[in-house]
């Protein structure tokens, strides 16, 4: 029987571009992105697994389009914290914004680095880049203005800043499938990265942390020709910056 395949010592978490100590919970922060991305990575290797064993043939959830994806991200969530919901509603009448308002998750994640819980605000969105030698080297048009979007969308949560009894952190996360064909490949997900610093925006402050899920060669899934060399989980963080002593 084919056994499937496995996370072993495959994920990678970069750590590069991320400050943790110059922001509010930036470690707890931190923590969460870390086990959130490997939950979604494991999720996805059940997921992949158990529908070879019933059709023969593999997929990989999180290579779908975003809505997709949901039930994945929420049972990654589920197993750091119960308390969750998705597409949550700011409505003009109760929080300061001009229409209704929804974000993709939120969840509250217990000792805050104040003494209170902290709020869990994610958007998220789905991207690919192409690792042939022909494609150009910067990311994708389409890629950036999702990035852009992911930024605007995460930020404009953050200006409501809903007044609870706990901190806020902001999590814009963009899923990253680097596929290529065979004898074909150039590009790494380091390039990824350095990219997707390169397109965020400074002035929004947000910082960049990022996790690496290494396929075995070869893996195909749900594409004929490309083949797919990593997933990488982007996650951009905004959280209040910490005073300086």
């Amino acid at each position: 029987m084919d056994p499937g395949i496995e996370i072993r010592n495959n994920v990678k978490i970069d750590k590069k571009y991320y400050k943790p100590d110059s922001i509010i919970n930036g470690r707890i922060i931190g923590r969460f992105f870390e086990r959130l991305s490997q939950n979604i990575f494991k999720q996805s290797i059940l997921y992949y697994n158990k529908h070879k064993e019933i059709t023969g043939e593999g997929e990989i959830p999180i290579l779908h389009w975003e809505r997709n994806v949901y039930s994945t991200v929420a049972s990654a969530i589920n197993k750091i914290t119960p308390v969750h919901l998705s597409e949550w509603s700011f409505r003009p009448s109760q929080y300061n914004t001009k229409q209704t308002r929804r974000v993709d998750f939120w969840c509250l994640h217990k000792d805050g680095e104040t003494g209170k819980p902290v709020n869990f605000f994610i958007e998220l969105k789905r991207a690919w880049y192409s690792l042939n030698e022909q494609s150009k080297e910067e990311l994708q048009s389409i890629v950036k203005e999702k990035i852009e979007s992911l930024l605007k969308q995460t930020r404009e949560i953050k200006r409501i800043s809903p007044q609870w009894e706990a901190d806020n952190a902001y999590l814009g996360i963009i899923i990253i499938h680097g596929y290529y064909q065979e004898n074909n490949e150039f590009y790494t997900y380091q390039d990824v990265r350095e990219n997707l610093f390169t397109a965020i925006d400074k002035r929004t402050n947000a910082q960049l942390l990022t996790s690496t899920w290494t396929l075995p060669d070869g893996t195909e899934v749900q594409w004929e020709r490309d083949k797919c060399r990593f997933i990488t989980i982007a996650g951009l963080i905004i959280s209040k910056k910490r005073n300086k002593d």
